[in-house]
């Protein structure tokens, strides 16, 4: 009868012993996921860009402490901890994600507004400063209007080296009785529309030489009589918005005419053929500085 009873002893131990293992305590998952959620829940970030993750792990969190208070699977209630507490970690990754995402187009933003101000700033800097250079401009064509400008000086300047053209043809030119005709430098601005000054007269009778001209080579020649006015652009290359000089032929009614006006003289330099008017008959050849422009 005693062996009876300590059998039945040991078979109660066991069985208490057995049932203490299928009841193990709290699972520690549990704890994590929570803590987890309450820091993703203290982020700002969370809140602005990732409350739709948060939410799904708070549920994940809900399912999981029900399990466990309503005496559910230990293994089911483990798994929803865990996956609770991935969630608010991929929370806070997502929320970090889309913070800088949105700080880049906000920056972006700011940029574009940046460089269309400047672009802005400098479209109205140069309208100014074309502004202020057409103004330049119609001062400086109103001062060459207003201005008397000085005569062509064709006397030789000072260390200017001078060359001999040789002289191809002399013509002596006789103007009508009671008129006497010369020839005048003029100034011509292509870039000032209407700005021609036909009355700034730049030349003048200096050491004998009335006027000079550059012709084509063509048979262009110097224009002569009554109020006849001819003459070529004095240089080369001369473009839009230039200001150049040409040479005119005047004529003006005198008392008395000498019998030679002047004398007509054509001359090659620089494979150019030139014309210039002199008060005395020329010689073989006549002085010019490097321009091919006479010189005494």
């Amino acid at each position: 009868m005693f062996g009876k009873s300590a059998t039945f002893a040991v078979a109660l131990a066991i069985l208490a012993a057995s049932g203490c293992a299928s009841f193990p305590g709290r699972d520690p998952a549990l704890d994590d996921a929570r803590l987890s959620l309450d820091a993703a829940r203290r982020n700002p970030q969370v809140a602005m860009y990732a409350s739709a993750e948060f939410d799904q792990a708070a549920a994940t969190l809900r399912q999981a402490d029900d399990l466990a208070a309503n005496g559910g699977r230990y293994n089911d209630a483990h798994q929803l901890a865990v996956l609770a507490n991935q969630r608010a970690a991929t929370a806070q990754d997502v929320a970090r994600l889309r913070s800088e995402q949105a700080a880049l187009v906000a920056q972006r933003t700011a940029t574009d507004a940046r460089i269309h101000a400047d672009v802005t700033q400098r479209q109205a800097a140069a309208a100014q400063f074309q502004a202020a250079e057409a103004q330049r401009q119609a001062d400086q064509a109103q001062l060459l209007a207003a201005a008397a400008p000085a005569a062509y000086d064709y006397r030789r300047r000072a260390n200017e080296p001078l060359y001999e053209a040789p002289v191809t043809s002399v013509r002596a030119v006789v103007g009508p009785p009671q008129q006497r005709c010369w020839v005048e430098r003029q100034v011509v601005d292509t870039g000032a529309p209407g700005i021609n000054v036909p009355g700034a007269v730049v030349g003048g009778v200096v050491g004998g030489i009335l006027g000079h001209q550059i012709g084509s080579g063509r048979g262009r020649d110097l224009a002569t009589g009554i109020g006849a006015v001819g003459g070529a652009v004095v240089g080369a290359n001369v473009g839009p918005g230039t200001v150049y000089t040409q040479d005119v032929q005047r004529c003006v009614n005198v008392s008395t005419a000498p019998p030679v006006d002047y004398w007509d003289v054509t001359y090659t330099f620089g494979g150019y053929e030139h014309h210039v008017q002199t008060t005395n008959p020329p010689g073989r050849t006549i002085l010019v500085n490097g321009q091919g422009e006479p010189r005494v």
